[in-house]
């Protein structure tokens, strides 16, 4: 049985090594995504911070002169002193980045024209949009089960724990590198193992986590936004819909804007109140886009479980949970789980290489033995 495993973890691991390789190199790099790119992107993401702003219709407009073909469906507002306001447009998914403060269009630019934004859909997606993401759900999945058996393998006798946990460093460097590879992978493997499930758990969110929710709870995470009630030109200004939001949420802070894509949809409010867990708040309030009225709250505080569960699982997968010391950490366990990418490839070449030397002065002790 101990064979069969080995073989299983073995070969896993290899099929399985560089989906975890990028995912751990890419996804300790994009932990601190924002603060990168604001280093790197000044000229677009960084502003004077100043007292005023001017009205967000104005942002709108503005962005929208600099992408006449496409639709606007999303605005994320500023979140400290200095940030920009960035505005997503459709089809094309070109973001366009404004002053909040005299509504000057900053530049625009696809996600992938940024290092962290290319490291994001190759994490996320693979290059490949909605099926990278899911085979990176699988691979993800893959991934638990691959540490888990690995814990069973390494998993010591009694009182043989200070041995399982020991890296012989005088021995050679295959005998290194395995015990590298046995410590490390059981050090971390339960940090893997959240990581890959969370990770997994929102690229499959729709075909396994919400079907999984609903009959875990009875009810899903997910429910359809409210619609407006078309037929007329005129709309609602959307600074009026923030404060009827702020209004509602006093203490929220309002982290972004669904804008409606049709004449029949809502514009939304995403906020983050005070003990929520997610970064970006999942409480929203919904508004009719013609006349500005309320249409639904969503608290995400009183909402039904299957929110709450909802609403750890990016927090957990990107390390927000505990603020700067557990980003740290999560940068720490995708490069660990890069680390084991790379020597349990290595400990198989060697393994490998190894064996066909030793086939190879079978064949010629056979060889010479005949000839004689």
């Amino acid at each position: 049985m101990r064979k069969t495993l080995v073989l299983i973890h073995r070969y896993a691991g290899l099929v399985l090594g560089l989906f975890l390789l990028v995912s751990g190199l890419t996804g300790s790099v994009i932990v601190f995504s924002k603060a990168i790119d604001s280093y790197l992107n000044p000229q677009l993401l960084v502003v004077t911070p100043q007292p005023n702003r001017v009205a967000l219709d104005a942002v709108l407009l503005q962005a929208r002169q600099l992408v006449p073909d496409q639709k606007p469906a999303t605005m994320y507002l500023p979140r400290k002193p200095g940030d920009t306001v960035e505005v997503i447009f459709q089809p094309g998914n070109t973001r366009v980045y404004v002053d909040p403060h005299n509504g000057e269009v900053l530049g625009s630019r696809h996600p992938n024209d940024s290092l962290t934004g290319f490291l994001i859909d190759l994490h996320v997606h693979l290059l490949y949009g909605k099926t990278g993401e899911t085979v990176q759900g699988w691979v993800g999945l893959s991934a638990v089960v691959l540490s888990l058996l690995g814990i069973v393998l390494w998993w010591p006798k009694a009182g043989k724990w200070r041995q399982a946990l020991s890296i012989k460093w005088s021995a050679g460097a295959y005998r290194v590198w395995f015990d590298v590879h046995r410590v490390l992978g059981a050090i971390v493997a339960a940090f893997i193992v959240l990581t890959a499930l969370t990770g997994s758990a929102l690229a499959l969110f729709d075909k396994l986590t919400e079907p999984l929710l609903i009959a875990a709870t009875g009810k899903g995470a997910r429910q359809p936004a409210p619609k407006s009630s078309p037929g007329r030109t005129d709309r609602a200004p959307l600074d009026t819909m923030l404060a009827s939001a702020s209004a509602i949420f006093p203490d929220a802070e309002i982290t972004r804007i669904t804008l409606p894509a049709k004449p029949d949809a809502a514009v939304g409010v995403r906020m983050r109140l005070p003990g929520e867990i997610h970064q970006f708040g999942r409480s929203f309030v919904w508004f009719d886009q013609y006349d500005g009225r309320v249409l639904r709250v969503d608290n995400a505080l009183t909402a039904n479980l299957a929110v709450k569960i909802q609403s750890w699982l990016f927090p957990l997968h990107t390390g927000v949970y505990g603020g700067l010391p557990t980003r740290w950490l999560q940068v720490l366990v995708g490069l660990s789980l890069s680390l084991l990418c790379v020597s349990g490839g290595w400990l198989w070449i060697k393994r490998s290489l190894s064996r066909t030397r030793a086939n190879a002065q079978r064949v010629t002790a056979a060889g010479a033995h005949g000839t004689r």
